[in-house]
C-alpha cells in the first residue's frame, strides 16, 4: 500500500485581540470557529489510524492536532513530533494603518505571497522565501525518508502547506500564489515508492465543502482583520 499524508491547516485564528492589538503569530490561538473546524476534521478522520503525527510547535497547530485526535484510542506505537521547521513563514510585522496611504497599506497585505516571488523576497518584511522553503524542505524530506509509517498526520499552516503542495505538483514559488489553504482544511497526498506524490484531495473544508461562503483568500481575510483593528483603535476615523 502507498503511504499517505493527511496535511491539515490549523483552524481559524484571530490575529488581532478584542481591543485591536496585533497578536503574535507564534502565540495566536484558535477562535470559536477554529475549534469547530478542527473538531469537524476530527470526525472525518476518526476511522484513520496514524503512525506518525507532526505539528509545527506553534500553539494553534498543537490545539488543532489535539482536537483532531480527540478521545480516540492512540496506539503506543504512534509517534508524535513537533517540527519547528513546519512553522509558518514569519512576517516582520503585521502593520496597522498609519493614516497615510490606504492603498499602500492594502497592497502590503495582498501582495505578500506574490505573484513575482523569488528566493530573496521577504514575507511582510520578515523571513525570506529562501530560508522558509529550505527549512520546510528539510522537515518534509525527513518525513519521507522515515519508512516506519503508513499514514502520517501533519498539522501545519497556510504557506507551509502551499509550498508542500507546490513541491509535489512540480511548481515553483509562484505556485504559492495560485494555491489556497482555507482555515481548517485537509489535503490528502499519496506517497509513491520514489518519494513523489499524488494529490488525492486539496483544500477540503468539512464545514463548507462547496466553498459557498469562502470567497476571500487568506491574505484578504487577514487584511480585513487589520482594518477592523484599525477601526477599534481609531473610532473617529472614516
Amino acid at each position: 500500500m502507498l503511504r499517505r499524508i493527511y496535511l491539515l491547516r490549523h483552524g481559524d485564528v484571530s490575529y488581532f485581540s478584542s481591543d485591536g492589538k496585533p497578536v503574535s503569530f507564534h502565540h495566536a490561538t484558535l477562535n470559536e470557529n477554529g475549534i469547530a473546524q478542527a473538531s469537524a476534521l476530527g470526525e472525518i478522520l476518526a476511522p484513520v489510524s496514524f503512525q506518525k503525527c507532526i505539528y509545527s510547535g506553534m500553539l494553534r497547530s498543537h490545539q488543532t492536532l489535539e482536537l483532531v485526535m480527540g478521545a480516540r484510542e492512540i496506539s503506543c506505537s504512534t509517534d508524535f513530533l513537533a517540527c519547528s521547521d513546519f512553522s509558518e513563514i514569519q512576517p516582520g510585522a503585521i502593520h496597522t494603518f498609519s493614516g497615510t496611504d490606504f492603498d499602500q497599506w492594502k497592497n502590503y497585505f495582498l501582495s505578500a505571497l506574490g505573484p513575482g516571488l523569488n528566493s530573496d523576497s521577504r514575507f511582510m518584511g520578515g523571513e525570506t522565501f529562501f530560508d522558509f522553503t529550505n527549512r520546510v524542505n528539510l522537515c518534509l524530506r525527513n518525513l519521507l525518508d522515515d519508512t516506519s509509517w503508513g499514514n502520517a498526520l501533519v498539522v501545519a499552516h497556510s504557506v507551509v502547506n502551499r509550498w508542500i503542495l507546490c513541491r509535489f505538483l512540480g511548481l515553483g514559488l509562484d505556485g504559492i500564489h495560485a494555491i489556497e489553504q482555507d482555515s481548517g482544511c485537509m489535503n490528502v497526498i499519496d506517497i509513491l515508492p520514489d518519494g513523489k506524490g499524488v494529490i488525492r484531495l486539496m483544500n477540503y473544508t468539512p464545514g463548507d465543502r462547496a466553498k459557498v461562503h469562502l470567497r476571500k483568500n487568506t491574505l484578504e481575510m487577514l487584511f480585513e482583520q487589520s482594518v477592523e483593528a484599525h477601526k477599534k483603535n481609531n473610532p473617529n476615523s472614516e
